[in-house]
């Protein structure tokens, strides 16, 4: 699972079957939830996750939480 910090709030993504889905996580407890409120499309590439994120999330965005970047 890649973990992402979305703005402070820390996302998970993984690859299960043709779909990524998308997870809440809890760290250090490695505990995750799905997050059924955004789909993630099935074409996006590896690559482009954060910047999708970035966009769907950029409501969130504050002068101490300005950016998205993958914690693993």
């Amino acid at each position: 699972m890649m973990i992402f910090n979305v703005f402070g709030r820390l996302l998970g993504v993984k690859r299960i079957g043709d779909e990524w889905r998308l997870f809440r996580v809890t760290l250090p407890e490695r505990k995750y939830a799905p997050s059924y409120d955004i789909v993630l499309p099935a074409d996006l590439r590896e690559d482009e996750i954060a910047g999708y994120l970035g966009d769907i999330y950029h409501e969130a965005a504050t002068p101490q939480r300005p950016e998205v970047f993958r914690v693993e």
